[in-house]
């Protein structure tokens, strides 16, 4: 049976804009799982011993770790996918500048496997917590309150 009311539609709209800030924030997760295993695995196989770059992607590592710890909790979500990135698109920038002029004295060369994929989660990563941070119903609502207090 067939009804010209557009309220079933717009209930089923409003349930799938509800819907996608939560599934952004968790594959923005996976995304930053992605980047933080690419570079534990390029800490391991190739710049434990260069200086500056080394410590830096076990840094990176590590800021992801926290950053996905805090993606878990409702109260720092927002300030997590915000860390999220920040923490992705440096790393971006930080590869795009070693291929470059290099980057605190290691410049890469070549295209490998493990850049490809850096690339892919950190660019990825960036995107899907910003649209999880503009998409994010219950922010909204949040700020409204405290501007009403």
């Amino acid at each position: 049976m067939a009804t010209s009311s557009s309220l079933p539609r717009l209930r089923s709209g409003a349930v799938a804009i509800n819907a996608a800030a939560p599934a952004a924030y968790a594959l923005g997760a996976l995304l930053l799982v992605g980047e933080g295993a690419v570079h534990v695995q390029q800490f391991v196989a190739e710049f434990s011993g260069v200086r500056w770059i080394g410590p830096l992607f076990l840094a990176n590592a590590a800021a992801v770790l926290v950053t996905i710890a805090g993606l878990t909790w409702p109260r720092t979500r927002r300030l997590a996918a915000l860390a999220g990135v920040v923490i992705s698109a440096v790393a971006l920038g930080s590869l795009v500048v070693s291929y470059g002029t290099g980057l605190f004295g290691w410049q890469e060369a070549g295209f490998r496997t493990p850049v490809a994929l850096a690339m892919i989660t950190e660019a990825g990563a960036v995107i899907l917590l910003a649209a999880a941070l503009t998409l994010d119903p219950g922010a909204a609502r949040r700020a409204a309150a405290a501007r009403r207090r």
